[in-house]
C-alpha cells in the first residue's frame, strides 16, 4: 500500500483560502514567468478574470486580465515562454456548462508558444480532476479550485457581490476553495507529473528540464493566506488503470490509513461524501472499543449543485451519512455534520482533511466513490510535530470563516469541539448550520434515476479489472 508518490523534506509551502487569493497570486507569479506556465484542470474558462475590483492594477484593461488574453500576451512578450494547458476532454453531459469548441478557440486566438490540448485518457465514466498550475518549475499551486467563471469568491462569502458574476453578468453563488502552494523540489516533481500527463494525453514527450528555471531561492514568492512552517511535504496521486499501467490509489490509501490511526479529531471539508472505503474506515475506527473517542466534523455543501449531482450522489450520500451518524451514536463518538448558509448557502468545494491537528491533506479528491476509483486526482499532505501548531491554526481559521462570528480560538479547540459547534448551530445566529440527515423522500421516478445515475456517475468499484475498449486501454494518440 503506497501512501505517497514522493516526499520532499524541508519544503516551503502555504495555503491559499478561497479563489480570490489563489487567482491573485497566480496572476502575479505568471507575470514574472520566464520559461514555462503549466496548467492541468478539470475545467478552464478562457474569459475568467484573474483579478477583479481593487485587485486590478491601475491603468490595466480589465479584459487583459482574463485567462486567455493574459497568458497569450505573456507568450507574445516572451517567445521563449512555453505555456501549456491540458484540460479534461469532458463528458457530453457537461456540454451546456462549457465553452463551445474551446480547443479550436484557443488555437485560433493564441501565439505559437501557447499550447492547449484535451486529455481523454480516463475511462468513459471517469474524469481528469487534477487541478495544478506550475510557474517555471519553481512554485506550484494545487487543490480544489478550477480556473473558471463561477469559482471566484472572497472569504467573506457575502450573499451579493457585484464582482462574483458569470460571463453573462448573472450572479454566481458563494464558493469556498482551499489551494496549496509548494516550492522547490516539490514543484519540480509536479513538473514530472505534468509531463507524464502531457505525453499520455497528446503523444508528445516533454523534457522536464526544458520547463524549469533553476533556482536556489525556495522561498514562497507569493502571499499565502496561511503560511506553513518549513517541513516535509508529500505528494499523493490517484489514477485509474490507464495506458497499460496499473491503478494508483495513494489518496485512498492515505485517507483510510489516517482515519484508522486517528486518536482525537477528524475534520473534513468535501464537496461529496459517498465513498464506501471512507465510510467503512470511519465505522471500523468508531467500533474499536479500546480506542479513544473521536471528535468528527464534516463540512459539506447544503445540497448538490445541480440535478445530475443530486441523481448521482444524493441518495448514496444520505445513506452513508445516516449510517455514520447511527454508528457514532451507538459507540459514543461525537459527530457533527454541518453546512454553511446564511441568506444563501456557501458551496463547499474544498477537499481537505485534518487528523488530530497533526496531519493535513489538501487537494482535488472528493470523498466520493468516483474520486476513489475512476478519476485522476492530486493531493499534498503535511504531518508531524513541527507543523502541528500551524495545522490547528488552519482548522481554527477555516471554522471561523464558516461560522462568521468572532469566536475565540480556545472555543474551537479539539476537545469537546462538536458540542460547541452544535451549540452555535442550534442558535441559528451564524452561518454554520446542521446538515439535513433526513431529506425529503424522493419519488419513485427520482429513485429510479438515482439508481441508474449513481451506478455510472459514482460507482463503488472501478472498471480496472474488466476488459474495455475505453480510452485508458488505448495507446496514447500521436500528434
Amino acid at each position: 500500500m503506497a501512501l505517497a508518490w514522493r516526499v520532499h523534506p524541508q519544503t516551503r509551502s502555504g495555503i491559499l483560502i478561497d479563489a480570490r487569493d489563489y487567482y491573485c497570486e497566480f496572476y502575479q507569479l505568471a507575470k514574472r514567468a520566464r520559461r514555462s506556465i503549466l496548467l492541468l484542470g478539470w475545467q478552464f474558462d478562457s474569459d475568467v478574470p484573474l483579478v477583479r475590483g481593487k485587485d486590478v492594477p491601475p491603468g490595466v484593461d480589465p479584459e487583459s486580465v482574463e485567462l486567455l488574453p493574459f497568458l497569450d500576451a505573456l507568450c507574445a512578450a516572451n517567445p521563449n515562454l512555453d505555456v501549456r494547458m491540458l484540460a479534461w476532454d469532458y463528458a457530453i453531459w457537461f456540454v451546456l456548462e462549457r465553452e463551445v469548441l474551446q480547443k479550436l478557440s484557443f488555437a485560433l486566438r493564441t501565439q505559437p508558444n501557447f499550447h492547449f490540448e484535451n486529455d481523454a485518457t480516463v475511462s468513459q465514466w471517469g474524469a481528469h480532476h487534477q487541478k495544478l498550475a506550475i510557474i517555471d518549475g519553481q512554485v506550484a499551486f494545487l487543490g480544489s479550485a478550477d480556473i473558471c467563471q463561477d469559482r471566484w469568491d472572497t472569504s467573506a462569502h457575502v450573499c451579493v457581490n457585484p464582482l462574483r458574476t458569470s460571463r453573462s453578468g448573472n450572479p454566481c453563488k458563494p464558493y469556498h476553495e482551499v489551494q496549496a502552494v509548494v516550492t522547490g523540489a516539490a514543484a519540480r516533481s509536479l513538473v514530472d507529473l505534468f509531463c507524464e500527463r502531457w505525453v499520455d494525453g497528446t503523444g508528445e514527450p516533454l523534457d522536464p528540464k526544458d520547463l524549469i528555471v533553476p533556482s536556489t531561492d525556495e522561498r514562497i514568492p507569493c502571499e499565502a493566506t496561511y503560511p506553513m512552517p518549513v517541513g516535509d511535504v508529500a505528494i499523493h496521486r490517484q489514477f485509474p488503470h490507464r495506458l497499460g499501467r496499473p491503478a494508483v490509489r495513494e489518496i485512498t490509501d492515505l485517507t483510510v490509513q489516517w482515519i484508522r490511526e486517528a486518536e482525537r479529531l477528524i475534520y473534513i471539508e468535501t464537496q461529496y461524501f459517498t465513498s464506501r472505503a471512507i465510510r467503512d474506515a470511519l465505522i471500523e475506527r468508531m467500533r474499536e472499543p479500546e480506542r479513544s473517542k473521536l471528535q468528527i466534523v464534516l463540512i459539506l455543501p447544503q445540497k448538490p449543485e445541480a440535478l445530475k449531482e443530486e441523481l448521482a450522489v444524493g441518495a448514496t450520500q444520505a445513506e452513508v451519512l445516516d449510517e455514520i451518524a447511527r454508528v457514532a451514536l451507538e459507540t459514543g463518538h461525537d459527530l457533527g455534520i454541518y453546512n454553511v448558509a446564511e441568506q444563501m448557502p456557501v458551496y463547499i468545494h474544498s477537499k481537505l482533511m485534518i487528523v488530530d491537528d497533526h496531519r493535513l491533506t489538501i487537494g482535488s479528491a472528493n470523498l466520493n466513490n468516483r474520486s476513489m476509483t475512476l478519476d485522476s486526482e492530486l493531493n499534498v499532505s503535511w504531518s508531524g510535530d513541527e507543523v502541528a501548531e500551524a495545522i490547528e491554526g488552519l482548522r481554527i481559521r477555516l471554522l471561523r470563516e464558516h461560522i462568521a462570528l468572532d469566536v475565540a480560538p480556545w472555543f474551537l479547540a479539539a476537545k469537546g469541539l462538536v458540542a460547541r459547534l452544535d451549540a452555535i448551530a442550534k442558535k441559528k445566529e451564524s452561518r454554520l448550520q446542521f446538515h439535513d440527515l433526513a431529506p425529503e423522500e424522493p419519488s419513485v421516478l427520482m429513485k429510479l434515476g438515482q439508481t441508474i445515475a449513481s451506478a455510472y456517475g459514482d460507482p463503488e468499484h472501478s472498471p480496472d479489472s474488466r476488459p474495455s475498449p475505453l480510452p485508458f486501454d488505448a495507446p496514447a494518440p500521436s500528434r
